[in-house]
């Protein structure tokens, strides 16, 4: 039995564990319990909405490439460059705005544990050129092993937490789940929620190159099978890691007067603080190293997958270019650290407004980026016994049509 969860361990899993990890960051530590903290359990069938809208979209990525054998990107071009030029039009906001939010996070934490005295947007800076070397030098071997660890001991160490909480939570309060009043700034914090939970709809890109660099690993094609193992473990424990961070904020600071600190470092005393009171203060370092590690973790997935995908859109776009993979690579990890660094300097104004934007956006893009999924699972390129099935196929139209109407909603708003 052991010998058959280390097979497990070693050969089932990775980008699914690597989708968690990217998506357990802000929408989960943050967002999720900001949700618990001013609603209670209010927001809860949000957040299992939210996961199930988003579910085809991501899904159909990992699938796309054990099929295939190729990441999205090539779907992508194949319903034609416009497909491509829409995608990059939206990128920035991943590799620039969403990479700035995660490491603004992980600074917060990494001030908290090691009490360091350097500004958030310069110690953001170090942080991640100091990861950029991590993963120039170890690559995506050494990376996913260290994050399978990581996700699996953080969920464990969140789910006996949540758990521990129950007791806390005043079962006959009638605010625990109450009416919610549809105004403009519950709508807008709602959409900020829905934006990157689990994650934004363009990981499904990332996903699907780590399928194929986990391929490359094991020398020999992921099966479907395989993937959907894989990537089902990882959603479902992200919705569960969801839904554990929202329980510990109603338990711990729904009605009790206690507002979330406006700065990173003081978020994070907060949330390590919240481990602390149900688990007890002998364990806060191992929490505050969880909490440094799940981040720091996140981090690194947005550093792998942006430069990879930007070299894949390149190389599409630009069929003549020779520079060679691992340089531009390279070149796209040095752009991605300046321009989050940039966006932090001169964006950054408080820090609930940032994280709220960068997950918002997250949703003007989705319903486009979905419906280039549906439309590579359902291709010709497809094999009609390897395509999802029938009622899969309408939740994904579905889905798609409830991400426009919150796109064109959000837009709107914004715009009014």
């Amino acid at each position: 039995m052991i010998n058959n969860l280390v097979r497990i361990y070693r050969e089932k899993l990775g980008p699914g564990l690597m989708f968690a990890a990217l998506a357990v960051g802000v929408s989960h530590l943050v967002q999720s319990t900001r949700a618990g903290a001013n609603y209670g359990l209010t927001l809860a069938g949000l957040i299992i909405l939210t996961c199930l809208v988003k579910y085809p979209a991501f899904r159909f990525g990992s699938e796309y490439a054990a099929v295939t054998g190729k990441p999205l990107l090539d779907a992508y071009e194949r319903q034609g460059r416009w497909a491509l030029l829409i995608y990059l039009f939206g990128f920035p906001l991943d590799m620039f705005v969403g990479t700035a939010a995660i490491v603004l996070v992980t600074s917060g934490i990494f001030k908290n544990v090691f009490n360091v005295g350097l500004n958030d947007i310069t110690l953001s800076f170090i942080l991640l050129t100091s990861f950029a070397v991590f993963l120039v030098s170890g690559r995506y071997k050494m990376f996913e092993s260290v994050t399978k660890i990581v996700v699996i001991l953080f969920s464990l160490l969140a789910i006996v937490t949540a758990a521990l909480t129950v007791p806390e939570i005043s079962w006959q309060s009638e605010d625990l789940i109450r009416e919610v009043v549809f105004d403009q700034p519950t709508i807008l914090f709602m959409i900020a929620i829905a934006g990157w939970m689990p994650t934004g709809v363009s990981v499904s890109v990332f996903q699907s190159l780590w399928v194929c660099e986990k391929a490359k690993t094991m020398n020999r094609p992921i099966t479907p099978k395989e993937a959907r193992f894989d990537f089902n473990l990882g959603y479902i424990s992200t919705i569960i890691l969801a839904l554990c961070f929202l329980l510990m904020g109603t338990a711990l600071m729904f009605n009790t007067g206690i507002e979330f600190k406006p700065s990173p470092a003081g978020f994070a005393a907060q949330l390590i603080d919240m481990f602390a009171r149900v688990i007890g203060n002998w364990a806060k370092p191992l929490i505050a190293i969880a909490a440094l590690a799940v981040m720091a973790s996140t981090t690194l997935a947005s550093l792998d997958a942006c430069p990879r995908v930007a070299g894949s859109v390149l190389k599409q776009l630009v069929p003549s270019l020779k520079i060679d993979e691992s340089k531009l690579h390279i070149i796209f990890l040095i752009t991605q650290i300046i321009g989050a660094s940039l966006i932090l300097v001169f964006f950054m104004t408080s820090f609930r407004t940032f994280i709220d934007f960068a997950t918002s956006v997250a949703f003007i893009s989705a319903p486009m980026l979905s419906w280039f999924n549906h439309r590579a699972i359902f291709s010709n390129e497809i094999e009609p016994d390897l395509q999802p099935g029938k009622f899969l196929y309408m939740w994904s139209l579905l889905s798609i049509f409830i991400m426009l109407s919150v796109a064109l909603y959000y837009i709107f708003i914004k715009l009014s």
